[in-house]
């Protein structure tokens, strides 16, 4: 069992590392086409739970892992997944108020925002096609968002204490 410590730092960190795990993953074709963007939803809950420790330069050094570990072009997921973070930290105090399926909703245009400026960042770089699958881990995201929300306000609870 996980320490309860002070700051809870790892249990932050460990779900960062369960979120790159799992983005990883490797599922079947039809299913991998689906897969939510992991990474993404870990970094929102925890810039929204905890604002004041989590934040820009936590999204573009997890981005950092995620380009390294998906052998992406560096900087790619850093800069989307900062900007995401930024995007959080200006939304957290309405996002917080709104029920569930709203946030989702939020979220949804947010990770689209993310896997937008990917996206736009990789043309620059290579000519690169895609269809309207890109844009399905955008509503598998909105989809599990509650159930992301619930599992990481139950492990901020257990695990960290808030100053």
């Amino acid at each position: 069992m996980i320490k309860n410590d002070s700051s809870g730092s790892f249990a932050i960190f460990l779900s960062f590392v369960a979120a790159l795990f799992l983005s990883i993953l490797p599922l079947p074709d039809g299913i991998n086409l689906f897969k939510p963007d992991w990474v993404a939803l870990v970094l929102i809950y925890w810039v929204m739970a905890m604002p004041n420790r989590i934040g820009v330069l936590v999204g573009w050094s997890v981005g950092i892992v995620a380009d390294v570990l998906y052998g992406t072009l560096f900087g790619i997921h850093a800069m989307s997944l900062a900007l995401v973070a930024y995007l959080i930290q200006l939304l957290y105090h309405r996002l917080r108020l709104f029920p569930r399926w709203k946030q989702s909703i939020n979220i949804g245009v947010v990770i689209g925002i993310h896997m937008l400026l990917g996206l736009i960042l990789r043309k620059f770089i290579q000519p690169i096609s895609f269809d309207f699958s890109y844009w399905f881990p955008v509503f598998t995201s909105l989809i599990l968002w509650p159930w992301v929300f619930i599992i990481l306000r139950d492990v901020r609870r257990n695990f960290c204490k808030e100053g």
